[in-house]
């Protein structure tokens, strides 16, 4: 059983998945889970502790549990989708599996419906599926101009021109350049970047995006800029577009 979901991770991308169950032990088996598949999972176990650590923005994807004993998942869900227009997908995994339960949480605005006890294939099937849907593969480069990625030879290129960078520094920067826009938690930062728990503390971050401003003009001189969010995090924005510029 273990084959088929060691076999497909050369297929996937650098995905943060936020895991919201007030049960331990489940939010455990799925964070095992997502991360034998090549995922980085992020537990949470109620809706208000994934607000004050990490928020939607922060991660690719949701796995929702239904019945929880604050917020429940669909209360949280409809929540994000009609106040907050967040549009990060989501995926309810719950014990409720009532044909009228599936079509609420479906209609509510979840992208996809898991039924607990869960299949580990089944779970990364459809959270590939999802993420097709939403990001199709790019092949091997990636293009935010005048930015460049060569995800072959990690390297990174400003109007074709290749630019010295170490692999934390390529890593950071594709990992916020596919996010941009989206405020960035330090914890998803640790987590998946450096591969370190979110709560360690260190200046490592705040190193790498001061380096990152003046190396590769993300300051708003390359028509990006790197903003720090008060109490959240980073923020990758794109302040003009390269092809509108006079020439």
């Amino acid at each position: 059983m273990t084959e088929p979901i060691e076999t497909m991770t050369d297929k996937i991308q650098d995905w943060v998945i936020g895991v919201i169950d007030d049960d331990p032990v489940n939010a455990a088996l799925l964070e095992a889970m997502l991360t034998r598949a090549g995922y980085t999972g992020l537990a949470f176990h109620s809706t208000a502790e994934f607000r004050r650590r990490s928020g939607p923005d922060s991660v690719d994807l949701i796995l929702l549990d239904w019945d929880m004993p604050d917020e429940n998942g669909l209360e949280f869900l409809r929540a994000i989708r009609e106040h907050d227009h967040v549009t990060t997908p989501v995926i309810f995994v719950t014990h409720f599996d009532r044909d009228e339960q599936v079509a609420l949480g479906l209609n509510s605005g979840a992208d996809d419906y898991v039924t607990k006890p869960v299949e580990a294939t089944v779970l990364i099937a459809r959270i590939e599926s999802v993420m097709r849907r939403l990001h199709p593969h790019k092949g091997t480069l990636e293009h935010w101009p005048p930015f460049e990625f060569d995800l072959r030879q990690r390297q990174i290129r400003i109007d074709g021109t290749p630019c010295r960078a170490t692999n934390r520094e390529f890593e950071l920067m594709l990992f916020m350049f596919r996010r941009n826009g989206r405020v960035l938690s330090r914890e998803s930062l640790l987590t998946h970047v450096w591969r370190l728990n979110g709560n360690v503390e260190t200046r490592s971050i705040d190193t790498h995006v001061s380096r990152l401003r003046k190396t590769f003009g993300l300051d708003g001189s390359s028509g990006w800029q790197l903003e720090g969010v008060y109490q959240k995090g980073y923020c990758l924005r794109r302040i003009t577009d390269p092809k509108d510029s006079e020439a």
